[in-house]
């Protein structure tokens, strides 16, 4: 018997309802064609609260503490919450991406991180940032749709010697907007509860309840994981255009308009069920 021709088996499944592609190299070298060599010898692409991630072409900037040592690459020490300047020249960086750090920070921590980014950003040059999305998050609570928060029950049963029939939905914006509030915490100071936030969301708008949701919180150098601020698109495109960018937009999953950034192998994979994505050009 002959061989069968890939695209025969091709047809044949895409009218079952299938569609067969063939599997990406892991080499995204591709991606970079546009950019000159001595960028990629430098490393001129950044990432802002790195963690694991490890590429070539990219320099790692990242907090280092004792809960994220086991798994962060080699990286550039900044403390965000210090408001650094940051250690690369003018206009001399080709593209930034920070995935799910600014929740960890307060806002004048966060804009003078857009304002140093915007200063070392090439003309042209893009910044992404990935964070949760307040206003998702907010709806589904407002809309009472538990299922959306079966992700994030592990956390919760990890954490707490609790059932998952003892949360309400509202532990979970808890969770993702004010960690250290949670009142399954054995020390906490001024837990939120349920029911208080119930009345305040009905009380305040959107924007206010978020503000009042965070309000009180700090960074802790202790439990640098803790999520202590909320962000909504319009929040952080203020920021950004405060900073002194002039292009911002609404993205989603991989819908970089820098081409390196849309690896999803490498970018976007940190809870993309429940993340704001926004990019600016310099």
């Amino acid at each position: 018997m002959g061989i069968v021709p890939r695209r025969l088996i091709a047809r044949v499944f895409r009218r079952i309802g299938y569609n067969i592609e063939s599997i990406k190299s892991k080499d995204d070298s591709h991606l970079y064609e546009e950019y000159p060599l001595k960028s990629l010898k430098e490393k001129l692409f950044l990432n802002i609260g790195a963690g694991t991630f490890n590429h070539k072409y990219w320099t790692n900037v990242d907090y280092g503490s004792e809960q994220y040592a086991k798994v962060q690459n080699k990286f550039i020490e900044l403390n965000l919450t210090e408001k650094p300047i940051f250690p690369f020249d003018n206009s001399t960086i080709e593209t930034i991406y920070s995935s799910h750090t600014i929740e960890h920070i307060d806002d004048e921590s966060v804009q003078n991180m857009i304002e140093e980014s915007f200063r070392i950003l090439k003309i042209g040059g893009v910044m992404r940032i990935t964070c949760p999305d307040a206003s998702l998050l907010l709806n589904s609570i407002k809309h009472n749709v538990n299922t959306f928060w079966n992700w994030r029950h592990e956390w919760f049963i990890k954490h707490f010697d609790i059932k998952a029939s003892e949360l309400e939905i509202e532990d979970f914006l808890v969770r993702e907007i004010s960690t250290a509030r949670c009142r399954f915490f054995e020390k906490v100071d001024e837990p939120l509860y349920p029911e208080k936030i119930k009345e305040k969301m009905n009380e305040l708008s959107d924007e206010k309840f978020l503000q009042w949701m965070v309000e009180k919180n700090v960074f802790d150098k202790r439990n640098p994981q803790f999520h202590i601020n909320y962000w909504t698109y319009e929040k952080l495109s203020n920021m950004c255009i405060k900073a002194g960018f002039t292009t911002s937009y609404n993205s989603g999953f991989g819908q970089s308009l820098s081409a390196p950034m849309t690896n999803t192998k490498l970018f976007d994979n940190t809870h993309p069920v429940m993340s704001l994505y926004l990019e600016v050009r310099k």
